[in-house]
């Protein structure tokens, strides 16, 4: 089995951003290995720290295909909830490379039959995972991330997330 890197490539500065809710539903899909060794390599977040234009799970993504000059809009998926129209499993090359991703970013990736195609994060139509910390659900966080003035993801290791 090739390892993802072979499938598309991403910048170094441009690191995929994820939930840790997310990154622990994802890492128990171990039976692919691509998507594995894609989150060895991402920064991971709390449901507050994540910024408004990040393509997360269950995010609806209007994405441009630079390449064929073609504009789509998905909903990115676990496998399981693959079936219906609109529907991107984060399995596929085109998942993995949209998850992550902010809008703006573009990134190369595989089709199914080979082509490299230029692939643009458009707009982040919905996005389920993100929400506002208040007082009155975590106090302690909420008042820790209080004084967080500056955005800045906080990378974890693999092995530190839950």
């Amino acid at each position: 089995m090739p390892s993802f890197l072979t499938l598309y490539e991403r910048r170094t500065d441009m690191n995929p951003i994820i939930v840790r809710e997310d990154f622990r539903l994802l890492k128990l899909l171990e039976c692919y290995p691509a998507l594995q060794s894609e989150l060895r390599r991402v920064t991971v977040v709390s449901e507050s720290e994540l910024p408004p234009d990040v393509v997360t799970m269950n995010s609806s993504v209007a994405y441009e295909d630079v390449t064929a000059h073609v504009r789509n809009t998905v909903k990115l998926v676990y496998p399981h909830a693959a079936a219906g129209s609109g529907h991107l499993p984060v399995t596929t090359p085109l998942g993995m490379a949209l998850l992550g991703l902010r809008e703006g970013q573009e990134i190369e990736c595989n089709f199914p039959l080979g082509e490299r195609h230029r692939v643009r994060v458009v707009a982040v139509l919905s996005q389920p995972r993100r929400r506002t910390m208040t007082v009155d659900d975590k106090p302690d966080e909420a008042l820790r991330d209080a004084f967080v003035v500056p955005w800045e993801p906080r990378a974890l290791d693999v092995d530190q997330a839950d």
